[in-house]
């Protein structure tokens, strides 16, 4: 019979770390340096081995099967902490790799968002300069004109110190002033201030150019078939990049050309509805309009209207040895010296033949009678040339006034005429006022 040896009390703390080590192996696995992991096994098996070495005989197989299954069991352990982490490093890299995909889609997203804003923003300004364009096809005069233009360039163009400028009727390089908005002492809010501007640039006003002095602008011709209907001038806004407000200057230029051009056949027309061809004067029904107007104004306010009526003399003869052309000269010259020497708020009129008649608010008879006679000297200062010859020509030229000589338009009219009658039958290039024939009779 064996005998039976007693276990030290050492074994069974040794044992109960043995049975402990797998527990330390995840313990020490939780640490970023391996190195802890690496020394816990080998204190497993350092220990192990000794605890097996020092046991007693009788319980040393189950020492080294203690210390076989520990160390398998630590090994174990190290291995599916291992997996794990390898799982983590792996969910890990997918997560990073998703939050990179998700940063680059936000990152997309925000791109596609201000790419939307910009589309938006230019679909508004299309929809902007189309509804201009279908607004000022449906218009009927420039002042028709001037709230959608207004409306059209803040929408379309982002602008709000401007001017448009018209092709005046006269057919030359002038224009006359459309509208104007928020441009004060500036080159673009005269028509005069601006040429000057474009001249001191080597500029014409037939090209599309930026102004740099002495302020930022741009200047777009109006053109249609090559010729220049209107122009628009425009400060280039503040932080806006010159060349794009250029070319949505050129394009809003290019899309109401068009207009302009109805607008300026409509009144071509209209002028030729108004005004003689040839004469440059208004028509007879447009003076008698106008007289009527005039009338009820100096009822309403108590001022005065005078009215001269002239007559060319001898224009039968004067067509009967020279020709009609020669005639037609002679009638066209007499209006633009009438055009051209009375006020902006007289009234030119051609009533039929040689005769012309002329409205004077507001004026008293003395200063009636001081620019008829002035009439009456430029007409007779005026020489004519046919061939190798020189022909002068006259007027006689017969007065009344409002309210001295009559009260109604048609009775005014009248003592005009008789007073013209007077001049002509007493021996013609004079002028005579109603009240003098009245006197003589």
């Amino acid at each position: 019979m064996s005998a039976v040896f007693p276990v030290p009390d050492y074994f069974y703390w040794f044992f109960s770390f043995l049975c402990a080590s797998p527990a330390l192996i995840f313990w020490s696995a939780q640490f970023p340096k391996k190195r802890l992991t690496w020394t816990v096994l080998g204190l497993i098996f350092f220990l192990g081995s000794l605890t097996a070495l020092a046991a007693p005989i009788q319980i040393k197989a189950t020492a080294l099967s203690c210390l076989f299954w520990s160390v398998t069991a630590a090994f174990w352990a190290y291995t599916e902490y291992a997996k794990d982490q390898k799982k983590d490093a792996a969910s890990k890299s997918s997560l990073e790799e998703l939050i990179k995909k998700s940063e680059e889609t936000s990152s997309r997203l925000s791109d596609l968002k201000l790419e939307m804003v910009k589309i938006e923003r230019e679909q508004k300004k299309t929809l902007a300069l189309y509804g201009a364009v279908k607004s000022l096809a449906q218009a009927l005069g420039w002042e028709d004109t001037k709230p959608i233009l207004e409306s059209a360039v803040e929408q379309y163009l982002g602008a709000t110190s401007y001017s448009f400028y018209v092709g005046s009727s006269g057919g030359n390089s002038d224009f006359d002033m459309l509208l104007c908005r928020g441009l004060h002492d500036s080159p673009g809010s005269s028509a005069a201030s601006l040429k000057k501007c474009l001249g001191e640039h080597s500029l014409s006003y037939r090209q599309v150019c930026v102004i740099h002095s002495p302020e930022e602008a741009i200047v777009v011709p109006f053109e249609d078939n090559g010729e220049v209907l209107g122009l628009f001038y425009s400060r280039i806004p503040h932080g806006a990049n010159s060349d794009e407000f250029l070319k949505s200057s050129k394009i809003f230029a290019g899309e109401i050309a068009f207009a302009f051009r109805r607008l300026k056949l409509f009144q071509d027309v209209e002028n030729l509805s108004r005004i003689d061809g040839l004469t440059g004067a208004h028509r007879r029904g447009e003076f008698e309009e106008r007289l009527r107007h005039e009338i009820i104004r100096a009822r309403t306010f108590k001022t005065t209207v005078g009215i001269l009526m002239l007559d060319i003399d001898h224009f039968k003869k004067l067509n009967d040895r020279y020709g009609h052309p020669f005639g037609d000269q002679v009638l066209k010259r007499v209006g633009e010296i009438l055009n051209a020497s009375v006020y902006e708020t007289d009234f030119v009129a051609r009533y039929g033949g040689e005769e012309f008649v002329v409205i004077l608010p507001r004026a008293e008879p003395a200063g009636a009678l001081r620019k008829a006679e002035t009439i009456r000297a430029s007409i007779e200062a005026e020489k004519f040339s046919i061939a190798f010859e020189t022909v002068s020509a006259t007027v006689s030229i017969g007065m009344s006034h409002f309210p001295r000589d009559a009260f109604e338009p048609a009775a005014l009219l009248a003592e005009a005429d008789r007073a013209l009658y007077a001049a002509k039958a007493g021996g013609r290039n004079q002028v005579v006022d109603a009240s003098q024939v009245k006197k003589s009779q």
